[in-house]
């Protein structure tokens, strides 16, 4: 198989050198002289060898001139002079037309040249302009990126900065909390202090996934949030009330921060930077721009109510969330109160039982109180004023816990009161928040689909306006179609009324007085005719109304039958134009394959059009013998397929030419021409064997 490179765009991009266009002008003149036009062929033709006519011999075979020699020979002489000056002439003819061929040829190939270098600076540019876009490009994705980890990075510090303000407040809770009860001692705080300041944080120690550390330190802050509420709990159930007020406030503080960022968290408008917002309201100057002037205003009011709504609809959410924050304080708040009240309870019956036992100590110190055996009289008297006094004080001590208790108490009762009310103030709000949050979803909705059903009804109207419009291009056409049909009618009429008017002045065989009018056809059968087709149209259209229900409109019928009947006119056009166009593009592939032949001294005959296998064969060779190729769409390269086996095939008869022209130099065009002038120069010796010969026997 010999491969040969097709000529390509790439190629003709590349300037030709002048020893190239010197080659080129060359072979060109080689081959118009090897394969001349018609009418150079006709200038070219061999001169026919003047034979003697029967003038010139009846001048030889005068008896007046027969003995002078000389006369002849000047006579020859002559003729032959006069022939190889009309060589000469048509010689210097053919030259001259040469010169302005190759003239022309140059030109054109100096056009070619600058067109050539033209579309080089042009591809040049474009080249330059696409290397800068997509620089462009990759630079805007860089910086996309570069911002997105920005932001990432931005959200993690946020994050962890929150992280470690929460537990800093936890550890100074803590140390004042061990401070207060004295177990603060020199080694817990110092590991106090080192506890948070050894943990902090550096973006030089990550080595993991961002996304990881976020959800660590995600599940890091509840696992402290449920530490503070077991904690809670822990206070509840073993400290005193004024422990359980200080934990109490801490909560609160603890809470405050959690609070704003789940407030942060429920809030749906997020926060957007000013280049978005740019960018959003010029899609929506655009998409404003791009909607139909019948429905701007309305579609602009109808997006600016449903943002509002939204708006609202988020504001109200974050309301909804942080009322729903202190639903559960409250609730918190009375499960404290309920359990104050059972510490008051407990309190009580402890109260109850000191009181009973008091009692009893007074009943057995009224009873023992001077049995004292075995001492003395100043023993047993200051040994009794020991014990009252040791009793004043316990029912002091006992006083004392029993009034805080009722203080405690009447105070718990007035804060579950006021969180009694404000619970339910709360959740009349949360009723009423949410009853609004439904009534605007449900407007929301319905704005919405009011927006969708606005923007499909404008998308119908659309497609109808295509619609309409292309049947009225249509009807334009038709319209121009008809208009040329009636001038060409008008035309013809007053054409045959010009025939009329002529043939009316013609005398006829009636007289001067009489004219004769011949008709194409009998106007009574005309009449017939038409009225037969009249009768044929009005059975048919009672028949189709008849099929047709009865509810249908006259109008509706009418319109119908006219939309079928453009509708056929419009389909025989076009069956008319799909014949015409196949008869012109068959023409022209005729008219192509006639000039390529004509031109190249080839016939390509395309046998295989998914493969790309063509046979080509000469028409100077009489064997009809053929070369077979293949052209590859991929690569853009035609090879040339030795068929040995192929009687057809004469791959094998040009074996040097190919082995010069294909696989020296790659070019398929310089073999087909060298095979070209080899067969030309053959078929010039054959008809040169064969063609008679002419010799001219000069009398001396």
């Amino acid at each position: 198989m010999y491969h040969g490179r097709a000529m390509s765009e790439d190629d003709d991009d590349e300037h030709p050198s002048e020893a190239t266009m010197q080659f080129n002008a060359k072979m060109t003149a080689e081959f118009r002289k090897a394969f001349p036009l018609k009418s150079e062929s006709n200038l070219r033709k061999p001169t026919p060898i003047a034979t003697p006519s029967l003038a010139q011999i009846s001048k030889r075979l005068n008896f007046d001139d027969s003995l002078n020699t000389s006369l002849v020979t000047s006579n020859v002489k002559l003729l032959e002079l006069r022939e190889e000056v009309d060589s000469l002439k048509r010689q210097l003819s053919n030259a001259e037309k040469d010169i302005q061929r190759l003239k022309s040829s140059e030109k054109n190939a100096k056009d070619h040249a600058d067109q050539l270098q033209l579309e080089i600076f042009n591809l040049r540019k474009e080249l330059i302009k696409q290397s800068h876009c997509v620089e462009s490009e990759n630079i805007r994705s860089e910086l996309n990126k570069v911002l997105h980890s920005r932001d990432e990075w931005r959200e993690a510090g946020i994050r962890f900065h929150r992280y470690f303000q929460c537990a800093k407040a936890r550890l100074m809770v803590a140390e004042n909390e061990l401070r207060r009860r004295g177990l603060l001692t020199e080694s817990t705080r110092m590991a106090l202090t080192s506890a948070w300041t050894s943990t902090e944080y550096s973006t030089q120690d990550i080595q993991g996934n961002l996304c990881n550390l976020l959800r660590d330190a995600s599940t890091s802050l509840e696992e402290l949030d449920k530490g503070t509420e077991d904690g809670q709990e822990n206070v509840k159930e073993y400290e005193d009330d004024d422990d359980e007020s200080d934990n109490l406030s801490t909560a609160m503080i603890f809470e405050e921060p959690e609070e704003a960022v789940i407030r942060d968290s429920i809030s749906p408008i997020a926060p957007e930077p000013a280049e978005a917002e740019q960018s959003v309201d010029s899609n929506q100057s655009e998409s404003i721009l791009n909607s139909t002037l019948a429905n701007t205003s309305v579609d602009y009011e109808k997006d600016e109510r449903i943002q509002r709504l939204e708006l609202e609809n988020s504001r109200l959410q974050d309301r909804l969330s942080v009322l729903y924050d202190r639903a559960q304080k409250s609730m918190l708040m009375e499960e404290q109160k309920n359990n104050a009240e059972q510490k008051y309870t407990l309190l009580a019956k402890n109260m109850e039982e000191i009181l009973a036992e008091l009692h009893s100590l007074q009943s057995a110190c009224a009873k023992k109180l001077f049995e004292f055996p075995g001492t003395t009289s100043q023993g047993r008297s200051s040994e009794i004023i020991k014990r009252i006094q040791d009793l004043n004080a316990k029912v002091e001590l006992l006083q004392e816990q029993l009034r805080c208790a009722h203080s405690d108490v009447q105070k718990n009762k007035k804060e579950m009161e006021e969180l009694e009310s404000e619970r339910n103030g709360l959740l009349k709000k949360v009723d009423q928040l949410a009853a609004l949050s439904e009534d605007l979803k449900s407007s929301l909705r319905g704005e919405k689909e009011m927006c969708s059903y606005l923007t499909r009804t404008n998308e119908e109207m659309k497609t109808e306006l295509l619609n309409y419009q292309k049947e009225l291009l249509s009807l334009r056409d038709e319209k121009k179609v008809l208009d040329e049909k009636l001038a060409k009618a008008s035309s013809k009429t007053e054409q045959l009324e010009m025939q009329l008017r002529n043939v009316s002045r013609e005398p006829t065989d009636a007289g001067d007085e009489t004219q004769i009018i011949h008709l194409r056809s009998n106007p009574f059968q005309c009449a017939v005719d038409a009225y037969t087709e009249a009768e044929k149209e009005r059975l048919r259209k009672r028949k189709a109304e008849t099929t047709l229900d009865g509810e249908e409109s006259s109008e509706v019928k009418r319109a119908r039958e006219e939309h079928i009947s453009a509708l056929e006119a419009q389909l025989k056009k076009s069956e008319r134009e799909k014949e015409q166009t196949i008869r012109l593009q068959t023409d022209l592939a005729k008219k192509y394959r006639e000039i390529t032949t004509t031109l190249t001294g080839y016939q390509i005959k395309l046998k295989d059009a998914d493969e790309g296998i063509c046979y080509v064969n000469s028409v100077y060779d009489e064997t009809e013998k053929q070369f077979v190729f293949k052209f590859n769409v991929e690569t853009g390269t035609v090879d040339l397929l030795d068929v040995g086996q192929d009687v057809l095939s004469q791959g094998r008869l040009w074996e040097e030419e190919m082995q010069k022209y294909i696989g020296e130099r790659h070019s398929i065009p310089g073999f087909l021409a060298a095979v070209t002038l080899q067969l030309e120069a053959r078929r010039n010796m054959e008809d040169v064997e064969r063609s008679p010969t002419f010799s001219l026997l000069h009398e001396s």
